[in-house]
């Protein structure tokens, strides 16, 4: 009877063992969608942000739409240009100048306050607050 017990205990832990991966996977679907698409919805989502958080017109948006296609082909000629092996420091580098070729241009679009809410969202960061830590120097020991 011990050992009927014990056979048994083994086989469902085995059981348990094999399916538990496989039911993780199909927890953890890939999106539906492709790459390219997705990364589509996040321009546009970061457009939306922009229109909501600057409270910029349909005009202003519209006037938007073709400075940040004209960025992403320069951003994405860049690294096509690079290669996947480019130098994390250059790169950053290079991306940095192009943000700053269409800078003038995107404020130039701005009101005065819309260029002062912007300041605050530049310095906020793309996910919020800078937290000590993160990607500066360490806080100066009491």
């Amino acid at each position: 009877m011990k050992n009927i017990r014990t056979l048994l205990c083994s086989a469902l832990l085995l059981a348990g063992l094999t399916l538990a991966p496989t039911l993780r996977a199909q927890d953890e679907q890939p999106s539906e969608k492709p790459r390219k698409e997705q990364k589509q919805e996040r321009r546009g989502d970061r457009l939306e942000m922009l229109k909501t958080e600057l409270a910029l017109t349909d005009d202003q948006v519209e006037k938007l739409k073709p400075l940040f296609a004209a960025e992403r082909q320069e951003a994405a000629a860049l690294r096509k240009e690079l290669g996947k092996d480019a130098d994390r420091a250059e790169v950053r580098e290079k991306m940095q100048a192009i943000r700053e070729k269409y800078k003038p241009q995107f404020a130039a679009i701005l009101t005065e306050e819309q260029k002062a809410k912007m300041e605050k969202l530049r310095e906020r960061g793309p996910k919020g607050p800078k937290a000590p830590g993160a990607g500066g120097p360490p806080p100066a020991a009491e």
